[in-house]
């Protein structure tokens, strides 16, 4: 069994626990953690329940065994600032990051001086390695010992269909790939960590694991957009009046962007809502063949597991 760790909870949030079989003072105060950050994803997860479609079982086999927060917030709907909060513990309002466009996680004197809960384990003598998306378009150096692919790149390149965009527009796109399921980063990532989570350590280690998908553009093989016909996909219930309770930036933002109204306007309602729930699913297989790699390791009963999202994502609700 697997220990729940209660960390920092943002949009979504589930931890496990070890058993409670007698351990050491070392084992109790320096577990292992592996911290699978996912991007975008809501709550449409089989044990959340946020779409009636929705296809996660190895999420759900990870909150049968855990914890799951069911009331959680980010600290800004946006990868960025919720991201750096998340590493940082601090507010967008005392760091200055707001946007995905604000500067990265050391260019102002504020985040120069604060330390991320990774660099913070590194200092308390764990080994400290990450791939894939953890922080936003960048990797802070002193935070890691390692990363995957490197420290200049924090993600692996995705395929990309041909003609894209295919039915949205720009990167807000969604259309399945006629490509296995190797060619994603995502599984490059994966196949990453279930390489890291092979080897024996002679020390604690913390392995950050970020996940892209569900971020736009919704592109993944074929067989996920198959496991949702278009012709039965359910669309989310939406209200009518469902932006009068946001704020005037945020209206602002509703209008400006217009997403939801280009969807209903070109007719792509269904079809971006598949194309997200089969994303969701090819994160979910992603969940799986890590957390099979943690299983198989004898010590699986001396790790701390975390899966979060950095914030969610609107299909029609807030327009």
């Amino acid at each position: 069994m697997l220990r729940v760790a209660k960390l920092i909870v943002f949009t979504l949030m589930v931890s496990a626990f070890p058993s409670a079989h007698a351990t050491t003072q070392a084992e109790q105060t320096n577990p292992n953690v592996l911290m699978i950050c996912i991007d975008d994803l809501n709550d449409w997860i089989g044990a959340l329940g946020g779409h009636p479609q929705a296809k996660t079982p190895h999420i759900d086999a990870l909150v049968a065994r855990g914890t799951l927060f069911t009331r959680a917030y980010c600290a800004a709907p946006a990868c960025k600032p919720s991201r750096a909060a998340l590493l940082t513990g601090t507010r967008p309002s005392t760091t200055g990051c707001y946007y995905n466009s604000s500067n990265g996680m050391r260019k102002n004197a504020v985040m120069q001086g604060l330390v991320t809960f990774p660099q913070h384990f590194r200092n308390q003598g764990y080994l400290v390695i990450g791939g894939g998306k953890i922080e936003h378009m960048s990797v802070d150096r002193v935070s890691w010992d390692s990363y995957f692919p490197s420290m200049d790149q924090d993600k692996p390149v995705d395929p990309k269909p041909e003609g894209s965009p295919v039915n949205g527009k720009g990167n807000f796109d969604w259309a399945p790939l006629a490509v296995k399921d190797s060619a994603m980063g995502d599984s490059k990532v994966a196949e990453w960590a279930v390489e890291q989570l092979g080897k024996p350590y002679d020390r604690p280690v913390m392995i950050g694991v970020g996940l892209y998908r569900p971020h736009l553009p919704w592109h993944v093989p074929q067989k996920y957009f198959d496991q949702y016909p278009l012709d039965s996909i359910q669309l989310p219930k939406v209200l009518d009046n469902d932006v009068d309770d946001l704020p005037p930036t945020g209206k602002k933002m509703a209008r400006n962007w217009g997403d939801h109204a280009f969807i209903e306007k070109n007719r792509q309602w269904h079809k971006s809502v598949q194309g997200y729930l089969a994303c969701s699913s090819f994160v979910d297989d992603k969940v799986g063949e890590v957390m099979a790699a943690l299983e198989a390791r004898e010590d699986a009963d001396e790790w701390v597991v975390v899966l979060l999202s950095d914030h969610g994502w609107g299909l029609g609700e807030k327009q």
